[in-house]
């Protein structure tokens, strides 16, 4: 059986660390930085699949995680923090629908 792994096991284990540990620091942190947490998590898990991941989803991360260190300064701006929220949201629909190549079936 052919491997499409894109992590490495240390690679996971630090994603790991990163989210159990924000998790944490959660509990003591105001609320709306959960989000921030978990976009912390998708750039680092972005940074680490790139190079091994195929064409479309390289096209999805080349194309939409760059935006996330300008989300982060944003933050204080909950409307635009929002909306910048959203767009990522449909561009991992969109990224989703081609992956699965359920795009133009609907």
């Amino acid at each position: 059986m052919q491997s499409n792994w894109v992590l490495k096991e240390d690679e996971a284990i630090e994603l790991l660390a990163l989210l159990i540990t924000s998790a944490r620091i959660q509990m003591d942190e105001p609320a709306h930085y959960g989000p921030l947490r978990l976009l912390t998590a998708a750039e680092r898990l972005s940074s680490l699949i790139e190079a091994r991941s195929s064409q479309k989803a390289r096209e999805f991360l080349e194309g939409n995680i760059e935006r996330i260190p300008a989300m982060h300064m944003r933050m204080s701006d909950v409307d635009a923090y929002t909306e910048g929220l959203d767009a990522l949201c449909r561009a991992v629909a969109a990224c989703l629908l081609r992956h699965s190549s359920l795009e133009g079936e609907a």
